[in-house]
């Protein structure tokens, strides 16, 4: 199989910023057990698993498979571990990283892979005795309470931080000007929203080694992908792009059966997976559907239980068993293997999903297959408004979705943008002031010409309460505003 190399390339990014974020979570889970990034070392581990498979990176899915079972020991003993295992650890995520940069090129005994492999068996080997809990989860006497997504809160906290730098930044002059450029640009990459777009190119790069890992199972195969070109955030982009590679992975292995069975059942030898994804009503619609032997809710039921995860006796609905199928470390299997057994995959795709404000569900039916559906919002990229040159104001300015501008001659709350933004008063004498309503508030603009409705693209994102957004008019920067947000407008409206 030849992969391309702008697959390889993007592999190569994503890869190490995944060893990045495990290499952290690992320093937090040895000092606080916390259950989130012990969690999340588990997503992300599984997932590098899989992706290096894709791309053929044989070397780096071999670590990860050898990395799991100590995580796995790790989770088990309550990461109760000593030097040597920590040191084991943090070796095979720099071997890892090393493989990942590694060009084929290299000469391959620079790293010796099967000698740290060995020592990995050894360590595991000294470990036997070890009792094993769930896989997927820190003994419940040493968790820690859930801590709200660092890089969510970041990006909310600095937002409004970053629509003041960027004000900054566009009203300096000269040099001032050119420091604060590198500023805002380095600010504006850490917390703005990042586009991707979600397309066949994308998604379909799974087709080649999902059918290989069909064949390596003895299953044979149809994958369709039905895909329509979107462009969403890269979050969205990332946790669609995990749920397709674990879904559709965990349909050839779970669901899909092998041909004597399915002719014996007399469905077709050859399964069918279909893979739909679309822009639904400002979300983000996956479909994985196949047309396997559906999921066998009584074995599901049953490991619940043996698991601790339900009383016995209990009836539940169907619902309520796909969300334990998704609870970390569940797996119906006793024994782990390359592509599943960890109780790994849901977890990731339905944590992936969650944490955007997404969601996870399954519809399945005996001997006929299972359909799992993942919806994820996706946020507003573009935002319709009324551009005004505001005096003495060296960007454009937008008045933001909800506001339309009046005809009529009234006398509105006049707004100075510039002192409105804590700048200088505009004292311009040859601006015209027009007039904006919500329907609730009128407020005027001092503008140098007739405002003309436009399209912009947000490129900062601000908590509702704040003034202003950074936003893109015909690729300059400026501001998307809120003019009930600006100090004195309800106020002076007499609005409560």
């Amino acid at each position: 199989m030849v992969v391309p190399e702008s697959l390889v390339v993007q592999f190569r990014q994503v890869a190490i910023e995944r060893i990045e974020r495990v290499e952290a979570a690992w320093a937090q889970v040895l000092t606080s057990l916390d259950d989130d990034a012990s969690t999340l070392i588990q997503r992300e581990v599984h997932t590098l698993k899989a992706e290096s498979r894709v791309v053929g990176f044989t070397d780096v899915n071999m670590v990860c498979h050898k990395l799991e079972d100590l995580l796995e020991v790790a989770r088990a003993r309550g990461y109760a571990i000593d030097e040597d295992f920590d040191l084991a650890v943090n070796m095979a995520l720099r071997f890892m990283a090393m493989l990942v940069r590694k060009k084929v090129t290299n000469h391959p005994n620079a790293i010796d892979l099967p000698g740290f492999v060995r020592q990995i068996d050894a360590i595991l080997k000294r470990h036997e005795h070890t009792g094993r809990s769930r896989p997927g989860s820190v003994p419940p006497l040493l968790r820690t309470v859930s801590s709200a997504r660092a890089s969510g809160a970041l990006r909310e906290q600095l937002g409004p931080a970053a629509v003041d730098m960027f004000i900054e930044y566009a009203v300096a002059k000269g040099p001032r000007r050119d420091r604060l450029r590198n500023s805002w640009h380095l600010l504006r990459d850490l917390v703005g929203i990042q586009r991707a777009v979600v397309s066949i190119a994308q998604l379909g790069k799974y087709q080649a080694s999902v059918k290989s890992l069909a064949r390596d199972l003895g299953k044979q195969l149809d994958l369709r992908f039905e895909i329509g070109t979107a462009e969403v955030t890269t979050e969205v982009f990332m946790a669609i792009d995990v749920a397709s590679l674990h879904l559709v992975r965990n349909a050839v292995d779970h669901g899909i059966e092998l041909p004597a069975v399915r002719q014996a059942a007399g469905k077709p030898e050859k399964g069918t997976i279909r893979l739909r994804a679309a822009i639904r009503d400002d979300a983000f619609v996956l479909v994985v559907e196949d047309d396997g032997r559906g999921i066998d809710f009584a074995r599901v039921r049953a490991r619940a239980i043996e698991l601790g995860l339900l009383p016995e006796g209990q009836t539940v609905p169907q619902e309520r068993l796909v969300d334990l199928m998704c609870h970390p470390g569940f797996s119906t299997r006793t024994e782990a293997n390359e592509v599943s057994g960890r109780g790994v995959g849901l977890d990731a795709v339905r944590g992936s999903a969650v944490d955007l404000g997404g969601t996870l569900t399954a519809r399945s039916e005996d001997g006929r297959g299972t359909t799992w559906t993942v919806t994820i919002p996706v946020p507003q990229i573009a935002a319709h408004g009324y551009v005004i040159r505001a005096p003495a104001l060296r960007f454009p300015v937008v008045i933001g979705p909800g506001w339309r501008l009046l005809e009529r001659i009234k006398e509105p709350t006049v707004v100075d943008l510039g002192v409105a933004l804590g700048l200088a008063p505009s004292n311009s004498i040859s601006s015209t002031v027009w007039s904006f309503t919500n329907d609730h508030l009128e407020v005027g603009f001092l503008s140098g010409e007739r405002p003309q409705p436009v399209q912009v693209r947000r490129l900062v994102a601000t908590p509702a309460t704040s003034i202003a957004e950074v936003a893109s008019l015909d690729s300059v920067e400026g501001l998307l505003i809120r003019p009930e947000r600006i100090p004195g407008v309800l106020a002076a409206s007499g609005a409560a």
